[in-house]
C-alpha cells in the first residue's frame, strides 16, 4: 500500500505482518497517474462518494527500498499523581485527566512536539496545580496522568487500562484526554457526542466563564486506538479528548519538525486549563455522576468560583502575544 499523506516523521499505524506499507508524496502519486487518464483527486473523489473501491491497472512497475532500526531497550513511563477527595465516600471514584507526554524525538531533524503533546502536558499540569493550591478540594479523587510510547502504538494507555490501572475501571467516571491543545481560538471535543452529559459540564463552564467556540465530534477511532483516550472507551469508561483549533499554519505540521513554538498561543492553553478546571471541580461534587448513564450537569457551582488566578507561565510573554487570541471573558 502506498499512502499520499505527509511528509511525517511518523505514521503511527498499526503492524500487521507481510502488509507491506510506505507513505509517498505527491511526485510519486503523479509519476503512478501519468499516462493512465485518471487522475489521483477524481478517483479519491469517486470512493469517498460510492464508498466502493476504485482499483485499476496502472501499467507501472516501480521498486520501494527502505532502512528501519529496532531499539528493544527502549523503555516508556507513565507519570502519574492524585488528589484524594475530601469526601470519606466519593474519594474512591477518580476523575482523571491528562495526555501523551511524549513526542517522535529527532527523526534526522528535531521533530518538538510544541502542540502534539506538549501544550497538553502544559495545561494538564496548569488544573492540577491550581487544585493543588485550591482551599475547595474536590470530593472524589481526580488522577493527572501522563502517558508514554503515545507514538508507539499508544503503548503507555495500553498497559495502564489492560494491565495495571491505579484505580480500578469501574470506580473510574471519566477520562478527559487532551491531544493539540496549544494552537487557536477554539476548542474542540471529540466523542462530545457520544457522552452528551459529560460535555454538559465543559459546556457549562465555558458559558459561565470562557466564553470560546467549544464544538464537538463523536469518536473517531472505530478502527484501530491512535489515542490515548480510546483504550478506555474499548473498556467501556466514558472519555472524550479535548483540544485547540483554528489557526492555519498554512503548511502540514502533523509529526513533523514544525510542530514548534510558532504555533503556540498560550491564551487558549490558559482557557482549556480554567475550563477543565472548573468543570472538573463541578463533577467532583456531584451526588451520583456516571456517564455511563444519561445525566444532566448541574450549573457551575461554588468549587468552579472559589478559587480565581489560574494562570500558565509563559502567557503574558510578549513574544507570544503577537496573535492576539486573549479569551474573551465577558
Amino acid at each position: 500500500m502506498l499512502y499520499n499523506y505527509g511528509p511525517i516523521g511518523n505514521p503511527n499505524n498499526a503492524y500487521i505482518e507481510g502488509f507491506v506499507y510506505a507513505h509517498v508524496g505527491d511526485a510519486v502519486v503523479k509519476d503512478i497517474f501519468a499516462g493512465t487518464g485518471r487522475k489521483h483527486a477524481e478517483v479519491v473523489g469517486l470512493i469517498e462518494k460510492s464508498f466502493k473501491p476504485q482499483s485499476f491497472a496502472t501499467g507501472k512497475l516501480f521498486t520501494i527500498r527502505t532502512k528501519t532500526e529496532y531499539h528493544p531497550e527502549g523503555v516508556g513511563r507513565n507519570v502519574l499523581a492524585m488528589i484524594e477527595g475530601s469526601d470519606p465516600k466519593l474519594k474512591d471514584e477518580v476523575i482523571i485527566v491528562g495526555g501523551h507526554l511524549d513526542h517522535l524525538g529527532r527523526a534526522c531533524v528535531l521533530m518538538p512536539g510544541a502542540n502534539d503533546n506538549a501544550a497538553a502536558v502544559a495545561v494538564t499540569l496548569g488544573v492540577a496545580d491550581a487544585m493543588a493550591k485550591c482551599a475547595v478540594k474536590p470530593k472524589r479523587s481526580i488522577l493527572f496522568l501522563l502517558f508514554g510510547a503515545e507514538e508507539q502504538a499508544v503503548a503507555g494507555s495500553n498497559y495502564y487500562v489492560n494491565t495495571n490501572p491505579l484505580v480500578p475501571l469501574d470506580k473510574t467516571v471519566c477520562y478527559i484526554n487532551m491531544e493539540a491543545a496549544g494552537s487557536g481560538d477554539k476548542m474542540n471535543v471529540m466523542a462530545g457526542d457520544n457522552f452528551p452529559a459529560l460535555k454538559g459540564f465543559l459546556d457549562k463552564a465555558n458559558q459561565s466563564y470562557i466564553h470560546r467556540g467549544l464544538t464537538s465530534s463523536p469518536f473517531a477511532n472505530l478502527g484501530r486506538p491512535r489515542q490515548d483516550v480510546t483504550w478506555f472507551l474499548w473498556k467501556g469508561v466514558p472519555g472524550v479528548t479535548v483540544g485547540a483549533s483554528g489557526f492555519d499554519p498554512g503548511r502540514p505540521t502533523y509529526h513533523n519538525s514544525y510542530d514548534n513554538l510558532d504555533l503556540i498561543t498560550p491564551e487558549i492553553m490558559e482557557d482549556l486549563a480554567q475550563l477543565l478546571f472548573m468543570a472538573i471541580m463541578d463533577m467532583s461534587d456531584e451526588p451520583v455522576l456516571d456517564f455511563r448513564q444519561k445525566s444532566t450537569p448541574r450549573l457551575p457551582g461554588m468549587n468552579a468560583g472559589a478559587c480565581s488566578g489560574l494562570t500558565l507561565s509563559g502567557a503574558s510573554h510578549p513574544r507570544l502575544k503577537r496573535r492576539g487570541f486573549w479569551p474573551a471573558n465577558g
